[in-house]
Formats: structure tokens, sequence, C-alpha cells
């Protein structure tokens, strides 16, 4: 993709929104910049109960994961939640003592977009964001687009269901434990995403494949660790899953996390629950929070003591950030 400017506040937002792969409510987004170069993008909740040299503290531990930061763009999107005066002169105030200023904080609030400091006399439409010029150079420029919960598709066919039984009680006799299993999961997984890589798509088979062996819970991590680290060393896969560090290969990583959405089509709703909360952590490792929150919430309808939703779902409440979600990808 050719270099994107972002002159207006609204070709702010469009490449704050573009990074994140959606638009962020009660947030605030930090973009992240060395020089005038976007580094790293980065969103968390608006806590306006916290104390603002509290908050401001938790939000800078977060910057000084990525070195060579020289500036940060800040936006408010204000819901129902909302940063504080006090939190942001709190926030502004430690950034430029650490060299790493605030340059421009943009406002985003009842469907405009304005200065965060100011009279905001100069406020536009959100609606401009879409065809601004930034939003149009990036609408132009992406070949993929993101893999959105809300727009998981219904099940496809019915016929899939004996298959995905099938699957389900051979997953049953697995052992994470043992190596040539492990071999050969990993090898299957790998054909898995490279057919995806080549044609967009996978096969029904694939997709129950996948649905049914993940209901095995270690040959699920299994699988997921997996687009993140190509070692077969348990502690390396732990590290992997708890998000300590960043995936070897960043396509392979999203072209995987793509292929499995993709395996949702040919999965009834109520067997789905294992491959939502997966795909749930690869966008918490993205950086994501937000819709991981959104696969986690359907995977919590169909099982609301789902140990996987359950602990991913705490960890982002509580605010941890995996390596990734700090590092250029």
């Amino acid at each position: 993709m050719d270099k994107i400017t972002a002159t207006t506040n609204a070709d702010t937002v469009a490449v704050a929104i573009h990074s994140l792969g959606f638009t962020p409510t009660s947030s605030v987004v930090l973009t992240l910049l060395e020089d005038h170069t976007v580094a790293a993008t980065l969103r968390t909740d608006a806590r306006p109960d916290i104390p603002a040299d509290f908050w401001a503290g938790e939000v800078t531990a977060y910057v000084d994961r990525l070195e060579n930061i020289t500036g940060i763009l800040l936006l408010s999107f204000e819901n129902d939640r909302a940063m504080t005066p006090a939190q942001y002169r709190a926030l502004k105030s430690i950034l430029t003592l650490t060299g790493r200023p605030i340059r421009h904080a943009v406002l985003i609030r009842d469907g405009f977009i304005t200065d965060y400091v100011g009279s905001h006399a100069d406020k536009v439409p959100f609606a401009t964001v879409a065809t601004s010029n930034a939003a149009l150079d990036l609408m132009v420029g992406t070949k993929s687009f993101a893999k959105l919960a809300a727009d998981i598709p219904p099940c496809s066919t019915d016929a899939t269901v004996s298959k995905l039984q099938q699957f389900i009680d051979a997953a049953r006799r697995l052992d994470c434990d043992d190596g040539a299993t492990r071999t050969t999961v990993c090898a299957r997984l790998i054909g898995i995403v490279i057919g995806y890589q080549c044609t967009g798509t996978i096969t029904p088979n694939e997709g129950t494949w996948l649905g049914g062996t993940c209901t095995n819970k270690g040959i699920r991590d299994l699988i997921f660790a997996s687009l993140a680290t190509t070692s077969d060393d348990m502690d390396t896969i732990s590290a992997a899953l708890m998000g300590d560090i960043s995936p070897d290969d960043w396509e392979f990583f999203r072209d995987g996390a793509d292929a499995i959405y993709t395996a949702l089509e040919y999965i009834p709703p109520e067997y789905r629950t294992d491959l939502l909360a997966g795909l749930g952590w690869t966008r918490w490792i993205e950086g994501k929070g937000s819709e991981a929150m959104h696969f986690l919430d359907l995977a919590r309808t169909t099982d609301p003591t789902h140990r996987l939703t359950e602990l991913l779902t705490r960890l982002i409440i509580s605010g941890r950030l995996p390596a990734s979600a700090t590092t250029k990808h």
C-alpha cells in the first residue's frame, strides 16, 4: 500500500479505525508515532471512575512497551463512558515529560468529530470519515477485509452435522501430549491454511474437522497456538497462548484465523463455542480487545461457563495487553 497521509481530523480517525479493524466506542485510542510514521495503534476502554493519575500511569505503561516513540495522536471515542478532562491532562503531562507528547487530540462524540481541546467550533459530521482522503486511499489499497463477529454467516447446510459428530467422537481419543498426534494435527492445520491462502476458502470437510477437533480442549489450544508459533516446545506454546510472545509469521496467523472464521459457515451455532473463543483469542493477540469481546459474547451465549471464554474475558477486562498489541505488524 502506498503511504497514507492524514491531514484532517477525519483522516486521522479513518486511519485509526482501519488500524483497529473496527469503530470503537467508549474508548481512548492512541496512535503511536515514530517521527511521522505510525508505529502502532492502541485502544483502551474509557474508565472515568479511575483516579486521573492512576489511569494515566496505566496507559503510559502500555506506551512504554514500544521503543522509539516520538509523539502520539489521541482519539477520544465518547459514548456512554468517556475519558475525563483530568485524565487527559494527567496523561498529557506524563507523556510530555517522557518525550512522547500528544501532538494532537481528537474528540468523537454525538456523531461529530472535532479537536479535543478548544471551542469545538470546527466540528464536522462523523460521516465524513468514510469519504475522507485517507479512507478512500485505504479502501483502494486494502486487499482483504476484517472478519467480524457481527458478520458470521448462518450455517449453510445441515448435511455436515453427521460428519461434525464423527470428528467430535474422534477428538475425544486424541492426546495432545503425544508427539505424533501433535505433528499430525499441525500438518493438517498447515494444509488448511495454505489451501485458504490459495483459494480464499476451505472445504466443508475441513470446516467440520476444525469444529469437531477443537472440542478437545488441549488440541484446540494446540491448533490456535500453532497459528502463532512453529515451536513444539510446550513452554513456547504456553507463552504464545498467553500473549507473551508475538506470532512468528503475521501473514500465516491472520490467514489461519480467517480460515477458522470461514469454518463457522459449516458448523451449526450450538457447536461453534470453541472456535468462537479461539477467534476471540486471535483478535486479542492483534490488540483488538473490543472485537475479541464480540466473539467471546457469542461463545458465551451457547456455553456461559466455557473456561477459555472466561479466561480471555478476565484478561481483557483487566486491561492486560499481549506483547503483540504494541509491536509493528
